[in-house]
């Protein structure tokens, strides 16, 4: 889920496009960013804290809590004047999830890899201004519970954020671009070098790794194609301690190339 500080560059462009279409519906853009300021960090929000992270006036988001509060979304604790979201609010993704059959497809052969490197693997897709996890697998003697579908990953730190980017279109990448730059005009210089970096590693092998040192993790993605008209993108992240040096790229690369050509033999989509 989104950090406050993306959720208000998102409320600035959904400002710019208010202003270029009549017939955007601003009131409702600004009730899916109230559902959106809710994180798996921060469950529960009170009015103030949501105005915070969105950048809405406090009077606008009253009225929005109250409304989705009514219509089912958001649940409200009297004690603690606080809310949280309702299951309701699930029902939203089923629908995309159940027309994935790709998901379906890849779940055994996910499962089986995740098991030989100790570890997690994920398809995820575009969800705006960050990927979503659309199905994860982990390894089943992992003490760890697995990573949740829905799960939001960032664009310029993780394999799949790296990957993704790669594998995109030229006008997609400047997008993307767009909003790295919105989010840290300071640390895009850096943000720009790295992905950078990925493009050429990339273009070389067709997967990219990205280190996490502070949680001792590597994880490597490579992308799976547009299937459903989604650009699917794949990983594998697993603890450093389990690597040996040519892990990721002599025997963890090889069987996420080997899933991708399983689940396009499946699906009939071809490069």
């Amino acid at each position: 889920m989104p950090s406050p500080s993306v959720v208000s560059n998102s409320v600035e462009t959904t400002a710019a496009k208010a202003e270029k279409d009549p017939q955007f519906a601003y009131t409702l853009a600004k009730g899916l960013e109230v559902l959106r300021a809710f994180d798996a960090a921060s469950p529960t929000l009170s009015n103030r804290e949501i105005a915070t992270r969105t950048g809405i006036g406090r009077q606008t988001v009253v009225r929005l809590t109250r409304t989705l509060s009514q219509l089912g979304y958001l649940r409200y604790n009297d004690s603690t004047a606080r809310y949280r979201l309702a299951a309701p609010v699930l029902s939203f993704g089923y629908p995309l999830l159940c027309q994935l059959g790709v998901r379906q497809l890849a779940r055994p052969y996910m499962q089986e890899l995740a098991d030989f490197a100790r570890g997690a693997v994920s398809l995820a897709m575009r969800g705006g201004d960050q990927l979503v996890l659309i199905e994860t697998c982990v390894d089943r003697n992992a003490p760890s519970g697995r990573p949740d579908v829905g799960a939001g990953r960032h664009f310029h730190d993780t394999s799949i954020g790296h990957t993704y980017y790669c594998a995109a279109s030229d006008a997609e990448r400047a997008e993307i671009d767009s909003l790295l730059r919105a989010r840290d005009p300071e640390g895009w210089p850096e943000v720009r070098q790295r992905l950078a970096e990925s493009q050429a590693q990339f273009k070389a092998h067709g997967y990219c790794v990205v280190v996490t040192p502070g949680a001792g993790l590597t994880a490597i993605a490579v992308p799976v194609g547009v299937i459903d008209e989604e650009r699917i993108v794949l990983n594998c992240v697993t603890a450093q301690f389990n690597l040996q040096p040519d892990t990721l790229q002599k025997q963890i690369a090889p069987r996420l190339f080997n899933l991708v050509r399983v689940l396009k033999d499946a699906t009939g989509r071809h490069p």
